[in-house]
C-alpha cells in the first residue's frame, strides 16, 4: 500500500468509496459535489491524498483550503473535511496515516493553522494527533413562536418562497467587518461559491441595499423548521447596519416561513441581543471546533481560543 497525492481521474473512486464507507444518510455524494467544495472553491483546490493497493483507491483524506482576514491581513488555513477509508481496511491505521502526512505536506506549503468540526468518533483520533478542543461555538437563539415547535413542518430542505434573485451589484458590495479576531475572509466570488451555487442546500437573503446582507437557511428539524442566519454583512464602507430594517425583514421572513426559532453565531462580528419582539439568548448546542497549529507562533495560536480570537459565523461550520 502506498500512498500519493490525488489527480482529477481520481475523482469517481473518491466519490465511490466515500458512498461506500459513509453512506449518504446524511450528505449526498455526487462527482458535482466534489467539483464544487474541492476544486471550484474560491480559496484554492483542496489537498487530497489517497492510499492505493493494487490500483485499488482504499483510502482518502481531503482538507479544504479556508481564507482568514485580520486588519487586512490574510491568514492561509485549511479546514479537515472528508475521509473515508474502504470496510476492508478499516483498523489498519490508514486514516491516521493519511491524516499525518497530508497534515505534515500542508506545513511545508505554509498553512497557518487547521481547523474543523469532529464528531464523538473521530474526536479521539485527531486529538492524539495533536489537535486541541476550542470548545462549542456559541449560538444565540430567538424563540419566536413557542407553539411552532410542534407544527410538523419538517418535510425536507424548504424551497418555498427562497430567495433566488442574487443581483451582482449587491454581491459586489459585500466586504468582511473590520474586527479584533480573525474571520472569514469575504468576498463576492466567496458568497458565489458558497452560497449562491451551493448544490446541497438553497439559501436566501435579504438587505436594504445599503448597510447589510443577511444571508439565511430554512433548516428542516424532525418537528420544525429554523431559520439560521448564516452570514450577517456590511456592505460597502458601512461600519453600522440599518437595525430597524433588518427587524422588519427578519419578521417578514419569520411569517412567510412559519419558524418557531432563528439562530445565529454567538461570535458573529455584529452583536445584537433583540430586534422588536425577538430576543435572543445564549445557547450551549453548537458544533465542538478543533484546530491544529502548523506554522502560527505560540501566542497567536493561543490567541485562537479567546472568545474573539476566531469569530466563526454559522455559515462557516455548517456541514457541507
Amino acid at each position: 500500500m502506498h500512498l500519493r497525492e490525488a489527480t482529477p481521474t481520481d475523482h469517481a473512486a473518491i466519490v465511490g468509496l466515500l458512498k461506500c464507507s459513509l453512506g449518504e444518510t446524511m450528505l449526498p455524494k455526487s462527482l458535482d459535489l466534489w467539483q464544487w467544495k474541492h476544486v471550484d472553491n474560491p480559496f484554492g483546490a483542496s489537498p487530497v491524498l489517497v492510499a492505493e493497493e493494487q490500483d485499488d483507491i482504499v483510502g482518502v483524506r481531503a482538507f479544504m483550503q479556508w481564507g482568514f482576514s485580520q486588519s487586512g491581513q490574510f491568514i492561509k488555513a485549511i479546514r479537515a473535511v472528508d475521509t473515508a477509508v474502504h470496510p476492508d481496511y478499516q483498523g489498519k491505521g490508514i486514516f491516521r496515516k493519511l491524516t499525518h502526512t497530508l497534515t505534515q505536506a500542508c506545513r511545508q506549503e505554509e498553512y497557518q493553522f487547521i481547523f474543523n468540526t469532529p464528531n464523538s468518533k473521530s474526536m479521539p483520533g485527531y486529538l492524539k494527533m495533536g489537535w486541541q478542543k476550542r470548545g462549542n461555538l456559541p449560538i444565540k437563539m430567538a424563540v419566536v413562536r413557542p407553539f411552532g415547535w410542534f407544527s410538523g413542518r419538517k418535510s425536507g430542505e424548504s424551497k418555498e418562497n427562497i430567495q433566488q434573485d442574487w443581483p451582482a451589484s449587491l454581491l459586489a458590495k459585500v466586504s468582511s467587518a473590520e474586527i479584533d479576531g480573525l474571520q472569514t475572509c469575504i468576498s463576492p466570488e466567496f458568497i458565489q461559491w458558497r452560497y449562491v451555487q451551493n448544490p446541497l442546500f438553497r439559501y436566501g437573503w435579504f438587505s436594504d441595499g445599503e448597510s447589510y446582507l443577511c444571508i439565511f437557511r430554512i433548516k428542516p428539524h424532525q418537528r420544525f423548521q429554523e431559520l439560521r442566519i448564516c452570514e450577517l454583512l456590511p456592505l460597502g464602507n458601512a461600519r453600522k447596519f440599518d437595525a430597524k430594517d433588518f427587524s422588519k425583514q427578519l419578521r417578514q421572513q419569520v411569517s412567510a416561513y412559519r419558524v418557531p426559532v432563528i439562530t445565529f453565531s454567538g461570535e458573529s462580528p455584529v452583536y445584537f441581543r433583540s430586534f422588536g419582539a425577538y430576543r435572543f439568548f445564549s445557547v450551549s448546542k453548537g458544533p465542538m471546533v478543533t484546530l491544529r497549529n502548523l506554522g502560527l507562533e505560540d501566542q497567536q495560536f493561543d490567541e485562537l481560543f479567546a472568545p474573539q480570537g476566531l469569530a466563526f459565523s454559522l455559515g462557516d461550520l455548517e456541514l457541507f
